[in-house]
């Protein structure tokens, strides 16, 4: 009977592991690959994909280039998306025939600086070009599972990666205005496309090279740039966007982004960490909600409905909003805001707690010809969820009696839920921004008066300006406190708050205020724990916040 030596029996794992490999590019990263990470000891790392990576890079890249579609991955920084990108480019360059490929940056040292850099930019480090990464994973597997011939003397020259068993390529050029011309390849990245010039001809010499484009990028500085065009679809072009933000990342702690946000200027942490491409923390507060759609929207009773409120001691304001769930975005339905007046003032607007019909109207107060016909727009729509300010205990304005908005939303069957994770500005104004960039619908059938002075309101809410000639060094971190400050901030809550029906991820914990303004009576959380007290919770909230 035959013996095998230890050594042959690895060998015998090994290739076994390759062929498995072969079917299936996740395994082939978690047990072939290695990552270098000059910030993190050791170092050099065995490449063990997090889910993010699995589902949302590789999974997705591996059927936009099966399929034959354009895709474009819009990140934060430092997520390992070029490296995992360039992983699954490589599984294809190793197992995959007719696998060629053509990588793009905007100057050649960051496709590839195999001969040392040729520019002024510091990218001394091999590593930092795309090239230098894929030298970097392949020349960390074992000599046993490289394709057979190769040589990296013979078969690795400058922009050139050649598999000589399946005559597989891959090749760099940077930008220019004849990009990818005269060839064919199986997919085309374009790296940080943001910061390209000669970006829409590169964009347009693509189309006939490859049936497959990848794009990554993370928002760039320059106006109006193609990369920006195509993640928004403002001409028309039909591409898949994936979006990673920091959150995916488990290394991105709350450490971190603090670390990140004291570190960076506001307006390149936005963009940067934050995926802003507005790119601005001056002037308007929402640039992207011109990117709404306005038309014929009406409530439909199919889906969700979802209330948000902003009270204050100088107005409320009050919005109906409802998930698409055709095309999963916003839509709002009404909205209303109203100076002077008390909470009970807005209870005609809703049913009743039984939902036999809507609730009366109390005769101490009046209501104009338009708030009338609002009041008949929306009473007669099913019961909501409520979202808003955590600061429900505070009293409301010219109230009958000394009693607070949440005790007295809470007689008539209104609950209003608040994320206390989520609750400061900063954070409220990334949701938005998140919001408005992927697009509402916004109901403008006729009778919808309160719609055109929200819209103004979101339109011209902005953070103040200084003087060029001011000495102050004071951060301006809220927008201005005016008219615009109740419907910008109620539809905040609604975007911290909401999470998309059966998405199980959420915001955090979301807390239903309960009524009772004993510090010794609980609230409930809204997966039916009791837990602490509605007093001793919302003061915490406005003193941890600093809110305006």
């Amino acid at each position: 009977m035959a013996t095998f030596s230890d050594l042959e029996i690895a060998k015998v794992k090994l290739l076994k592991l390759d062929y498995d490999c072969s079917q299936d590019p996740v395994l082939f990263f978690n047990t072939m690959l290695w990552t270098f990470d000059p910030k993190r000891q050791p170092y050099h790392w065995p490449f063990k994909l997090f889910p993010f990576q699995e589902t949302k890079i590789v999974n997705e890249l591996v059927q936009a280039i099966e399929m034959g579609y354009d895709i474009f991955f819009d990140k934060t920084r430092e997520m390992g998306v070029s490296y995992t990108v360039l992983g699954v480019l490589l599984w294809y360059w190793k197992y995959q025939d007719a696998s060629n490929f053509l990588l793009g940056s905007r100057k050649e040292d960051y496709v590839d600086n195999v001969g040392g850099s040729k520019s002024g930019d510091d990218v001394s480090n091999k590593e930092e070009s795309l090239f230098g990464k894929l030298d970097y994973m392949l020349a960390r597997l074992n000599p046993l599972v490289l394709p057979k011939g190769f040589s990296f003397n013979q078969h690795r020259s400058s922009m050139k990666l050649l598999n000589p068993e399946l005559g597989n390529a891959i090749s760099g050029e940077s930008s220019n205005p004849n990009f990818s011309r005269g060839g064919r390849q199986k997919a085309i990245l374009l790296d940080e496309f943001a910061f390209w010039d000669n970006d829409d001809a590169a964009w347009g010499s693509t189309a006939d090279t490859t049936n497959c484009r990848v794009v990554i990028t993370t928002p760039g500085i320059k106006p109006g740039t193609k990369a920006k065009r195509l993640r928004f679809g403002d001409d028309g072009e039909k591409i898949r966007v994936v979006e990673l933000p920091h959150h995916l990342d488990p290394r991105k702690t709350p450490e971190w982004l603090a670390d990140q946000r004291e570190r960076r200027s506001k307006e390149d942490f936005a963009r940067e960490i934050m995926i802003d491409w507005e790119g601005s923390l001056k002037g308007v507060v929402y640039p992207e909600a011109r990117r709404r759609v306005v038309g014929k929207f009406p409530y439909n009773p199919e889906w969700p409905l979802y209330v948000s409120w902003d009270f204050g001691l100088d107005g409320t304001a009050t919005q109906w909003w409802q998930y698409n769930l055709d095309n999963g975005k916003m839509r709002l339905v009404d909205a209303h805001c109203k100076v002077n007046v008390p909470i009970q003032w807005f209870f005609p607007f809703f049913p009743n707690e039984q939902g036999t019909g809507p609730m009366d109207i109390d005769s101490m107060f009046t209501y104009d010809p338009d708030e009338v016909e609002a009041i008949h727009r929306v009473n007669w729509l099913k019961n909501a969820k409520h979202y808003g300010d955590p600061d429900a205990a505070k009293r409301s304005m010219t109230s009958k009696v000394l009693t607070s908005v949440r005790a007295e939303l809470v007689k008539v069957g209104i609950y209003v839920q608040t994320n206390v994770k989520a609750n400061a500005f900063y954070n409220r104004w990334q949701a938005t921004k998140t919001l408005f960039q992927k697009g509402i619908e916004v109901n403008d059938t006729p009778g919808t008066t309160g719609l055109n002075a929200y819209l103004d309101a979101i339109d011209q809410a902005s953070f103040p300006q200084r003087d060029a000639t001011s000495q102050s060094t004071t951060p301006l971190s809220l927008p201005i406190h005016n008219w615009t400050s109740h419907p910008r901030t109620a539809t905040e809550y609604l975007a911290v708050n909401f999470i998309v029906p059966n998405d199980q991820s959420g915001p955090g914990v979301v807390q239903t205020l309960r009524p009772s303004e004993l510090t010794n009576q609980p609230f409930m959380i809204n997966n039916g724990y009791t837990v602490g007290n509605p007093v001793n919770v919302a003061k915490a909230i406005r003193e941890s916040a600093g809110d305006e």
